[in-house]
């Protein structure tokens, strides 16, 4: 009986030990994708990644400096969660009702995301207002989440912009990489104001779950096991799941007009899935760009030329 007992006794220790194990290395790997003070070596980050932006150094300084030099106002909204948020409005010249609203990439930043293709906006006589997402930037928070909150952020930002800009304007929402995600999941809701007149989606994926499947797989691990480990320690901390972040579901309600963008070389989203994106797209204007030799969120510094013929069409289209 006691020999039973201590047996009994060992194999529980043994397995809270290893639960514990299990949960530490899950709950790591969840601050190594979300959380703002968890960056993993530069080394890793980059194998994770698949892409290396160091050779953007002089394009994007270059592209900051015009931002800092042109000027803008700062604006700040508190979010939902009780987070302050910053946004950035650089305005074109003369009067203008039509905005940019950017909603910038994983690990970046507004300013830095859209330093270069605020200056087409610029020039065409858009407005453009680029607000860091939580957890990124000048903007409070922990942990960013892939869209999950950004997208009410990004919706209360919108009423920001109408209450303090105008009713009446006109919104073009554009977004790179996981502000991608966020857009694409935007143009699902019943609720997005008829403001928004055109969406660009810039190299986004089709859902959490099978990009991080697909990363782990090239990287040689048992993605579908890890994965769900991970997602059950998430959702205990953070309160989502990685399947409440579905685009490629939410475009299929889209009713407005869509412009779709990604490098063929794209490393961390694979290109196949803006085919998935484009092809679920249930609006009746839509367009897709392929960029060649641009790897992932580089499209437009890659093919300036082509990326904006793209975006005259597509603006010329809903302004007639």
């Amino acid at each position: 009986m006691k020999t039973t007992l201590k047996a009994t006794l060992g194999l529980s220790v043994a397995g809270a030990a290893a639960y514990t194990a299990v949960y530490g290395l899950c709950a790591l790997i969840d601050d190594l994708l979300f959380n703002r003070n968890m960056v993993p070596p530069e080394s890793v980050g980059r194998k994770i990644s698949g892409c290396d932006d160091s050779h953007l150094g002089d394009f994007l300084q270059n592209n900051l400096k015009w931002l800092e030099d042109y000027g803008y106002e700062k604006h700040y909204m508190i979010s939902d969660s009780g987070y302050k948020l910053t946004g950035y409005l650089l305005k074109a010249e003369g009067e203008s009702k039509t905005y940019l609203f950017g909603a910038h990439g994983y690990r970046s930043y507004g300013k830095k995301e859209f330093c270069g293709v605020a200056q087409y906006y610029i020039k065409k006589g858009i407005n453009v207002f680029i607000p860091d997402h939580v957890a990124s930037g000048e903007s409070e928070g922990t942990y960013c989440t892939f869209g999950y909150h950004e997208v009410r952020d990004c919706m209360k930002w919108l009423s920001y912009m109408r209450s303090n800009f105008g009713e009446d304007i006109d919104i073009i929402l554009h977004g790179v990489s996981m502000g991608c995600a966020t857009v694409t999941m935007m143009a699902g809701r019943d609720d997005l104001p008829s403001n928004v007149k055109m969406i660009v989606a810039d190299c986004g994926f089709t859902t959490a779950k099978a990009l991080f499947e697909y990363k782990l797989k090239d990287l040689g691990l048992p993605a579908g096991k890890l994965i769900k480990s991970v997602d059950s320690v998430h959702k205990k901390r953070q309160g989502f799941s990685f399947d409440d972040l579905q685009p490629v579901e939410a475009v299929k309600k889209s009713r407005v007009p869509m412009l779709f963008v990604h490098g063929a070389e794209d490393k961390l989203v694979p290109c196949f899935m803006v085919k998935e994106l484009y092809g679920a797209c249930g609006s009746k204007v839509k367009d897709l760009l392929i960029v060649e030799g641009a790897d992932h969120a580089q499209s437009y510094k890659v093919d300036r030329e082509l990326f904006e013929s793209k975006l005259d069409a597509m603006l010329e289209m809903i302004n007639k």
